[in-house]
C-alpha cells in the first residue's frame, strides 16, 4: 500500500498537468484524475502495480476523459475549440527547455490575469495536492473562503481561455513573482504541515526544492530564484533534527546539529552569495541570509541576532508584513530580553492576519512566560493550543502548558488546597467518612485518639509541601502512615478508603480539578503502595516523608 501511496503522490500532479494541458479544462482534468487514481485502487491491490504506472494513469484518465465527453457534445465542441486555440499559441519546447509539464501548470496558475489571492491558493490545490482546508490554514483564511477562490479561479482561466504554457522569455520577469510565491507555499506546507499527525510533510517540502531547482535551470540569472532556492535548502538542511524519536518538535535551540545535512547547507550558502551579488537583495534572498547565519553558529548560543535583527530591518522594509515583524520581534527579544520582544508582538495585537495566526499566540506565550507573567501565559498558550493545526504543534503546546500549571503562583500542593486549614478540613473530613463506613473503620481496629485528625492534617501536609511540624507524639511515622493509608492485605478495603477520600474532598470544599487530581494520586498512591503492611513491624521507621508535588501526578500515574 506504501508504494501505491508514493505512486500517487509522484504521479498526481504530473497526471493533472498534462490532463489539463490536453482538455485545457483543470475541472474535467481533476475529476478524471481523481476517477483513474480510484481505479488503481480497486486494480492494483488485485492485479499489482504495473510496470509504467504513471502510463497506465494516463490511459485511463484519457479514456474517462474521452467517454465524458462523447456524453456531453456541447461541452466537447467547446473543449476542442480551446484545445485548438491553446496549441496555437503554445511554443514549441526545444531540448531541456520544459523539463516537466507540471511548471505548465504553475504558469498558468499565476498567469496574471488571475487574482493574486487566487494563483498560490490553485496552485496549491492542483499542483500539491493539498486539501482545501490546508489550502486556506496557508493563507490564514476560512475555508469557504479558501473554497471560493478556487472555484473563482478555475472559472477565470476556463473563461478567459488562459493557455496551459510556459510563457515566453519576454513575459516571465512580471510571471516569476507568482510563481515563485506558490513555490514558497508548498515548502511552508511541507516545513511545517497545516494539519495531521506529523510537524513535517517532507515529500511537499522535497518537490517545492525540485521545483525551484526547475525554474532556476530555466532562469540562472533570476537572483530571487536563486534566493529561494537557497533558502528552502538552508531550512530543510535542518529536517533530521526538527523532531525527536516519536515526531515531537525539537526548537532550534534543542537541536542536535551534527544532525543537519551540512552538505546541503553549504549549497544553499553559496547560492545566498549569488543572490545577494549585483544589485539590491530581494525577500527570498534576505530570507536565505537570516537562515545562513542561524546554520553557521555552532550552537544557539553563539548565534549572531544583532545580524539576524539587521537583516530583518532589510526584509521588513522589502515585505511590510505582521509575519516578517512577529519574526523581528522574536529575534529582538533574543537579543534585547524578553520585555523588548513582547512590547512589539504587543503592538502587533490588532493585525487582523495574525488573530488566527498561533505562532503569534506561541511566541507572546514564551515571553510572557520568561518575563514571570504566569497567568497570562497560561491564557496565551491556550489561545495557541486552540490554533496550532498538526498533533505534534498540540502535543508541545500541551507539555508547556501543563509544565507552567504545575508551577502556577502555588508553590505546592499544600498551599493550592488551603494550607493548614485545607488539610485540617480535609482531615476531618476524611475521618467522618471513614468511620461512616463498615469496611474501612476496621483500618483503625480500636479506634482513633481524638487528635489523630489533626496528626494525620500535619502529616499531610508535610507530604504536600506545607512545614515540617510532625512529631512522633502520635506514634511512630510509620503507624500514622498505617492508619491512614488503609490495609495493604484488602484491595476491598483500599478501594473503599479511596470512596472516602474523593468524598472527603468535596465534603472539604477542595473544587479545583487540578488540586483534586494530585491529591486523589497522592492518596492512591499512598494507599497502594507495597511499603503499607498490616503489620507495624513490616514498615521501616526510619524511612522520610514522601515529598508529593505537582510532578507528583505523573510519578502516581506511573505507579
Amino acid at each position: 500500500m506504501e508504494q501505491v501511496e508514493a505512486v500517487f503522490r509522484e504521479e498526481r500532479g504530473r497526471l493533472l498537468a498534462a490532463l489539463a494541458r490536453r482538455f485545457g479544462d483543470l475541472d474535467l482534468a481533476e475529476e478524471v484524475t481523481s476517477e483513474a487514481i480510484e481505479a488503481a485502487l480497486t486494480r492494483w491491490p488485485v492485479d499489482g502495480v504495473p510496470p509504467n504506472p504513471g502510463g497506465w494513469l494516463m490511459t485511463t484518465a484519457r479514456r474517462k476523459a474521452v467517454d465524458r465527453l462523447r456524453r456531453d457534445q456541447v461541452y466537447a465542441a467547446k473543449l476542442a475549440i480551446l484545445q485548438v486555440e491553446a496549441d496555437r499559441s503554445a511554443p514549441q519546447a526545444a531540448g531541456d527547455d520544459l523539463p516537466d509539464e507540471r511548471l505548465q501548470l504553475f504558469f498558468t496558475c499565476a498567469h496574471p490575469a488571475l487574482a493574486p489571492e487566487d494563483r498560490g491558493a490553485l496552485t496549491l490545490r492542483c499542483l500539491a495536492g493539498l486539501t482545501t482546508p490546508e489550502v486556506a490554514r496557508a493563507f490564514l483564511v476560512p475555508t469557504a473562503t479558501m473554497a471560493k477562490r478556487i472555484v473563482r479561479a478555475k472559472k477565470k482561466i476556463r473563461e478567459a481561455r488562459i493557455p496551459f504554457r510556459v510563457p515566453g522569455p519576454d513575459e516571465l520577469p512580471e510571471r516569476l513573482p507568482g510563481v515563485l510565491q506558490v513555490i514558497c507555499s508548498v515548502f511552508t506546507e511541507g516545513y511545517a504541515a497545516s494539519a495531521g499527525p506529523y510537524l513535517q510533510r517532507l515529500d511537499l517540502a522535497e518537490e517545492a526544492i525540485r521545483l525551484a531547482r526547475i525554474v532556476h535551470r530555466l532562469l540562472p540569472d533570476a537572483r530571487e530564484v536563486t534566493g529561494l532556492l537557497a533558502l528552502m535548502l538552508l531550512i530543510h538542511a535542518r529536517r533530521d533534527a526538527r523532531t525527536g524519536p516519536d515526531g515531537e518538535i525539537v526548537l532550534l535551540e534543542d537541536q542536535d546539529r551534527g544532525r543537519w545535512d551540512h552538505e546541503m547547507i553549504a549549497e544553499g550558502r553559496d547560492l545566498v552569495v549569488a543572490a545577494l551579488t549585483g544589485g539590491p537583495p530581494g525577500p527570498y534572498a534576505v530570507q536565505a541570509a537570516i537562515n545562513a547565519v542561524h546554520d553557521e553558529a555552532t550552537d544557539f548560543a553563539g548565534t549572531d541576532w544583532q545580524q539576524i535583527v539587521q537583516l530583518y530591518d532589510v526584509l521588513l522594509d522589502l515585505d511590510p508584513s505582521p509575519v516578517v515583524a512577529l519574526n523581528r520581534a522574536a529575534a529582538i527579544a533574543l537579543r534585547d530580553g524578553p520585555a523588548a520582544g513582547l512590547q512589539l508582538l504587543d503592538e502587533l495585537a490588532a493585525e487582523p492576519r495574525l488573530q488566527d495566526y498561533h505562532p503569534f499566540a506561541l511566541a507572546r506565550a514564551d515571553l510572557l512566560q520568561r518575563l514571570g507573567q504566569v497567568p497570562e501565559a497560561i491564557t496565551a498558550y491556550e489561545h495557541a493550543r486552540a490554533l496550532a493545526g498538526s498533533e505534534p504543534e498540540r502535543a508541545q503546546i500541551r507539555d508547556r502548558l501543563a509544565a507552567l500549571q504545575q508551577t502556577d503562583a502555588m508553590e505546592t500542593v499544600y498551599e493550592a488546597a488551603g494550607g493548614a486549614d485545607g488539610m485540617l478540613r480535609l482531615a476531618a473530613a476524611w475521618h467522618e467518612r471513614v468511620m461512616a463506613d463498615e469496611i474501612v473503620s476496621h483500618a483503625f481496629h480500636g479506634g482513633a485518639r481524638p487528635d489523630h485528625t489533626e496528626r494525620l492534617a500535619a502529616y499531610w501536609g508535610q507530604a504536600l509541601g506545607g512545614p515540617s511540624v510532625y512529631t512522633e507524639s502520635y506514634g511512630s511515622e510509620a503507624s500514622v502512615q498505617r492508619r491512614h493509608a488503609g490495609n495493604g492485605e484488602h484491595d476491598e478495603m483500599n478501594h473503599r478508603a479511596i470512596d472516602c477520600f474523593d468524598a472527603a474532598l468535596a465534603d472539604a470544599g477542595i473544587d479545583d480539578e487540578r488540586v483534586r487530581s494530585v491529591l486523589h494520586d497522592y492518596f492512591a498512591w499512598t494507599t497502594f503502595n507495597t511499603m503499607y503492611r498490616h503489620k507495624t513491624e513490616d514498615i521501616d521507621d526510619g524511612q522520610a516523608v514522601t515529598q508529593w508535588s505537582w510532578d507528583g501526578r505523573q510519578e502516581a500515574a506511573e505507579s
